[in-house]
């Protein structure tokens, strides 16, 4: 084989055949890979396929990859360098709708303030009332001690003297 057909051969190697091969040589099952990597049980089948945007979180796909290149005992350099190709082909120019929402402004200074205004008001409405009540209060108490001190009070007589 020429060095042009091992470049070839190179290009067509992706990390998901790498480490499937690498897999089945050691006679490793996918649900045990998983398991003793902790990831999900398809993710292997996932990392196999290449299909990195079927993960729950794609942006980890290069450590995952990496984690299993090193339970397989492959060269991470290798793979990685693999990943990093491939990620470069599949990646298109995609435009991200980025979603602005309008600059909202705090409200909650204008609440608090009415809330105080308004919890002033009460107090001073409660304040008010007692006070009110209060003075009628102590008007019948001075009348009453009045009438006791102008007039003679009469004691209830006892059968003892």
């Amino acid at each position: 084989m020429t060095d042009e057909a091992a470049r070839q051969l190179d290009a067509f190697t992706t990390p998901g055949t790498l480490l499937k091969a690498a897999r089945e040589a050691q006679g490793i099952g996918e649900r045990e890979a998983a398991d003793r990597l902790n990831l999900m049980p398809g993710y292997v089948t996932i990392l196999e396929r290449d299909d990195y945007q079927a993960l729950r979180s794609p942006a980890f796909a290069r450590g995952y990859v990496k984690a299993y290149g090193k339970l397989l005992g492959l060269d991470e350099g290798q793979l990685l360098d693999s990943f990093d190709q491939q990620r470069e082909g599949d990646e298109e120019p995609q435009q991200r709708r980025v979603e602005t929402r309008p600059l909202q402004l705090q409200r909650t200074g204008l609440g608090v303030v009415t809330g105080l205004v308004v919890l002033l008001l009460l107090v001073l409405a409660l304040w008010w009332w007692r006070g009110g009540q209060a003075e009628g209060v102590k008007s019948v108490d001075s009348g009453a001690v009045q009438s006791i001190n102008s007039e003679p009070v009469a004691l209830p007589a006892t059968g003892e003297q």
